[in-house]
């Protein structure tokens, strides 16, 4: 089994997680917009991984609903690792940026990303592993922007990424109630993306602590200049 470790989830020391060290893929385009992305933990322990936010044109989805889930995909939602998915982005025509921050958030806790669009009319898309699960991840897929000097609110679901078996085994398990292995190429799991069931207690994880319902993450987005 290929063993890469959950990106970890610091101890925070407040309610507010600032990312000022996010890895970075942007586009060359000097006209920039600036917008804070502000993610708070819904779950009640559930440690959300670094998350992954980019902004694209509109029509751009890094996921689909009943798609068998990409390699990429699989390590954010096994591994806790956005970097991958980033990369590839990058590469996709109507790319703008990615920012994949450093640090986890805490159930309760909130965590903000900075993130750069070309135009009002670009969209935003962020994903990012349930630490203590399989495969789960929150994910907002190709939302607009906000318009001018207003906030939106967004509220992230939990999907399975259908890439690795939801057998909530502690060797399978990278968050830090078991720090398992990350990924487990061999394991086809479902094989298609779709909402997550959460924690049902039958492996090495209590259903009383770190079971949820979605949505799994409020996202506030504003523009900051």
């Amino acid at each position: 089994m290929m063993k890469k470790k959950f990106l970890s989830v610091t101890c925070l020391m407040s309610a507010a997680l600032i990312f000022s060290s996010a890895n970075s893929w942007a586009s060359g385009n000097d006209h920039k917009i600036t917008y804070q992305i502000i993610i708070t933990n819904l779950t009640p322990g559930q440690p959300i991984a670094p998350p992954m936010v980019t902004t694209h044109h509109e029509g751009i989805s890094f996921f689909k609903a009943g798609d068998a889930p990409t390699p990429e995909l699989a390590a954010l939602a096994e591994a806790g690792d956005g970097n991958p998915m980033a990369a590839k982005l990058s590469n996709t025509p109507g790319f703008r940026d990615a920012q994949v921050g450093t640090s986890g958030i805490g159930p309760g806790e909130t965590g903000t990303i900075m993130i750069h669009a070309h135009s009002r009319k670009d969209h935003l898309s962020l994903g990012a592993m349930l630490g203590n699960t399989n495969d789960a991840f929150i994910a907002l897929r190709d939302v607009a922007l906000p318009q001018g000097r207003h906030t939106i609110t967004y509220f992230a679901n939990a999907y399975d990424a259908g890439s690795e078996t939801n057998d909530e085994s502690c060797s399978t398990v990278p968050g830090p109630a078991c720090g398992g292995a990350g990924l487990s190429p061999e394991d086809e799991g479902e094989g298609f993306v779709h909402i997550h069931n959460g924690i049902h207690g039958i492996g090495g994880l209590d259903a009383a602590l770190y079971d949820w319902r979605n949505p799994g993450a409020q996202v506030v987005i504003m523009r900051m200049q």
